[in-house]
């Protein structure tokens, strides 16, 4: 059964901006939980040493209001709170890097078990991109495939109408919170997500909306999220920034391919230039979706965690200081985050197929590690692995026979791309 009180607590623990669930969790090692947070002395939190001045004077004011009777409050007028530690807290957002420690909820949140697709895009959508994202959009419904946006203008706002009316589920991820309606013109839309699906937010009830909560909501986007779909984007844009969150949480990235010469199209083509898979066929992507397993997921995750060294803080800007702040990613560093999956995913196809030929050499998989898709010379192999000239010739013509690489040149060889 549900500790509402300790739900309560950690509801007001949400409202310290700049605590997260690191930060939280930190103090639930020093305290034992949310009682002793909220019993703590001013001094003693300070004492602890990871919390600047200005966030224990945030925790100090919020445990002097009464938790429960705000917990309650909202409610009453139709907001949910879901903390970390709460049984229905989605699995999926426990993976991703810093998790939000509570979600406010109007309406409900994901099923468990069912797949979901975050589909980003252009405010400044074309038709073409509209009608792009309605055929996707439709198809996902129909395959009880769930839809995540951000219900701003544009894309977003297409890939949750697109979903409603194809008679599917669609979850809006806000900036703001979650009783603030933003930007006001969806309203509508606003009204019609919570009917079926939810309204979901990591920010306080009358949070306004300002231009760094946006990239801070995309990292839920993309966890919630089984594959990310980019429909219409610029070369710089913020829907890289979802990208690269779904990247760096191992999730597959799609995009639709636009016009050369379309400015909107930019970002998308370059997505698919560094490895992106190029969304043609919106009942394949469906498809593949249904096949995509969590654990498949949270291994490759874990795999970017340790070998993909995470994303920086200083991977976008935010440029402004209001809700029309542009960010910015650099699709070089979304190209190298690309390029770390498609490693990983290679790798795990490897193991696969040398199972199916009997190959359980561990100097064969080292060796094919070794490798890339670009040319790599025998010297390189060596030093990596440490084996001498001898040895690796006869590792290479083993992996070359079975078809895992091929010779490049004289002396470089690249692995063959499977699947």
């Amino acid at each position: 059964m549900t500790d509402i009180y300790n739900e309560a607590r950690w509801m007001a623990l949400s409202k310290v901006d700049g605590l997260g669930a690191v930060g939280a969790q930190l103090l639930i090692e020093n305290f034992g939980d949310t009682m002793g947070i909220f019993e703590a002395e001013k001094e003693e939190l300070l004492r602890i040493g990871f919390l600047k001045p200005e966030i224990v004077e945030e925790i100090i004011s919020v445990v002097a209001i009464d938790p429960m009777k705000e917990y309650m409050k909202f409610r009453d007028v139709g907001i949910d709170y879901y903390s970390i530690e709460h049984p229905l807290y989605p699995k999926r957002l426990r993976l991703i890097d810093s998790p939000p420690i509570g979600l406010f909820v109007k309406g409900k949140l994901p099923e468990e078990g069912r797949k979901a697709a975050g589909v980003v895009g252009s405010r400044t959508c074309s038709s073409y991109g509209r009608t792009a994202c309605d055929l996707f959009c439709r198809e996902f419904a129909k395959n009880k495939i769930d839809v995540i946006s951000g219900m701003a203008v544009g894309i977003d706002a297409c890939a949750h109408n697109s979903a409603l009316a194809g008679g599917g589920k669609t979850y809006a991820i806000l900036g703001c919170g979650v009783d603030v309606c933003y930007p006001a013109i969806n309203y509508t839309l606003y009204e019609k997500i919570i009917e079926t699906g939810g309204v979901i937010s990591e920010f306080y009830p009358g949070t306004k909306p300002i231009a760094m909560r946006f990239p801070m909501r995309n990292r839920i986007i993309a966890g919630l999220s089984d594959a990310i779909l980019a429909v219409e984007a610029r070369r710089k844009s913020g829907t890289l920034i979802t990208v690269g969150c779904a990247l760096d949480q191992g999730k597959e990235v799609y995009s639709i391919p636009g016009r050369l010469t379309d400015k909107l199209s930019e970002g998308c083509n370059g997505l698919i230039a560094i490895g992106a898979r190029i969304a043609l066929s919106p009942k394949e992507m469906a498809d593949d979706i249904k096949k995509t397993t969590f654990e498949e997921t949270a291994e490759c995750a874990e795999y970017m965690d340790v070998f993909g060294q995470k994303k920086k803080s200083d991977d976008f800007e935010v440029i402004g200081n209001d809700e029309k702040g542009i960010r910015e990613l650099n699709l070089e560093s979304v190209g190298q985050r690309m390029k770390k999956i498609n490693k990983y995913k290679q790798a795990t196809l490897f193991y696969k197929k040398a199972r199916e030929a009997d190959i359980s050499s561990e100097d064969a998989k080292k060796v094919f590690l070794a490798t890339d898709v670009s040319a790599t010379t025998i010297e390189e192999i060596a030093e990596k692995t440490g084996f001498n000239i001898g040895k690796l010739m006869g590792i290479l013509g083993s992996l070359e026979l079975d078809g895992f690489i091929k010779q490049e040149g004289p002396g470089a060889y690249v692995r063959v791309l499977m699947g």
